[in-house]
């Protein structure tokens, strides 16, 4: 994974998160890599992994089981849909409805690049 400076790391980690969480990559129930697996695997420090951890757990998405680790939640992938379109309609769309009126791109416009 490479990092951009336009984030910070752990939240970069918390993305990469999400997106393995889309593509079911971790799965529901099941014991996701360690601290220590995920910062080898990305080359950071086992704090940032931490921290990143941390907002996964608090955001009820990983849940702790003694002796394992941290466990997918089962409802993980709703909860990252949801913050995704969430953040989406409340960053992604304001900006490119400003664009377009920048551009002077009517809704019509857009129609023909939208999925069916």
């Amino acid at each position: 994974m490479e990092f951009n400076d336009n984030k910070p790391i752990y939240r970069q980690i918390v993305d990469h998160a999400f997106a393995l969480i889309l593509e079911m990559k971790w799965l529901p129930g099941e014991r996701i890599p360690s601290v220590r697996e995920l910062s080898a695997e990305l080359g950071v420090n086992t704090r940032t992994v931490l921290k990143a951890l941390d907002e996964l757990q608090s955001a009820a998405l990983i849940e702790p089981k003694r002796g394992m680790g941290f466990l997918l939640a089962r409802d993980a992938r709703v909860k990252v849909e949801q913050e995704l379109r969430k953040e989406f309609f409340s960053s992604t769309v304001p900006s490119l409805v400003e664009e377009m009126k920048r551009l002077s791109i009517s809704a019509a416009d857009l129609l023909p690049y939208l999925p069916e």
